[in-house]
């Protein structure tokens, strides 16, 4: 018997007919998955303006270094005679270190005074003696700088000097309203002493100073009145001055009188 071929009826036919359709829709729908998967997963992303700029806020840092020329001679001008002695001058005539007289040091200014004369300080501040480099070891300081810083410290020892330069911080109109509108010969010492009591702490009972503060014996009510006058105006006069202005702020004219007066009643 040979090979007879199979012979399918209609129904059979029709089952197959639809078995292959489905079958082609089958694949169809997985080859249309296929392709919706592929382009949402493996597309190249694209760059996100928006995004990116976030991310740049995000990660950049806190602060951030400007470089570029300085103009130091500008900046030391706008610093007051006070401000350049912190600066450059304190850390020898605060301390002493290698025989620099202190600033409040009366009877040691004093003798340079006298025995070299104001131009002669002047000349060895700006060119320099002993330990001491010229302009204190900063070239940028002008002549005229120099002469007010050594004034300044004349003016913190409490020596009468005749400059007439800036050394008081702000010039002519610091001198017209200084201790010319306080009446000291209307100063109270019994007022003054009473005022004094916030000062105890810092410059002793007596005026007698500490290490950190100044002594304040010795000095005369015109001085006292100049100092507590520049505190109140913000004036920079020394190293202290953060601490001071604020207690002289609220000073009147008479607590100022009060306060000098009896301050000039301290013994050396």
């Amino acid at each position: 018997m040979g090979n007879q071929p199979i012979k399918m009826d209609t129904g059979n036919k029709v089952l197959l007919f639809i078995s292959s359709l489905a079958l082609l829709a089958t694949v169809l729908y997985l080859v249309a998955q296929l392709v919706s998967w592929a382009t949402n997963n493996l597309q190249v992303s694209q760059p996100d303006p928006v995004g990116d700029e976030r991310i740049a806020e995000r990660i950049a840092p806190i602060g951030q270094v400007a470089s570029g020329p300085v103009d130091a001679a500008e900046e030391v001008a706008d610093l007051s005679p006070g401000d350049i002695y912190s600066n450059v001058c304190a850390a020898c005539h605060d301390t002493g270190a290698s025989g620099a007289p202190l600033k409040d040091d009366t009877g040691e200014w004093s003798n340079r005074l006298n025995d070299k004369g104001l131009e002669g300080l002047f000349d060895n501040s700006i060119n320099g003696i002993g330990a001491m480099p010229a302009r204190g070891g900063d070239p940028s300081l002008t002549d005229e700088q120099v002469q007010d810083v050594v004034a300044y410290m004349l003016d913190q020892a409490g020596v009468e000097h005749d400059h007439e330069g800036s050394a008081n911080g702000n010039g002519e109109a610091a001198e017209e309203e200084g201790t010319a509108a306080i009446a000291l010969d209307a100063g109270d010492v019994a007022r003054g002493q009473s005022g004094y009591g916030t000062c105890i702490a810092c410059h002793g009972a007596q005026g007698q100073g500490t290490p950190v503060f100044p002594a304040l014996t010795g000095r005369d009510a015109e001085y006292i009145a100049d100092k507590l006058v520049r505190y109140r105006a913000g004036e920079t006069v020394g190293d202290q001055t953060a601490l001071m202005a604020p207690n002289a702020a609220n000073l009147s004219d008479q607590d100022i009188a009060d306060l000098a007066v009896y301050v000039a009643t301290f013994d050396n």
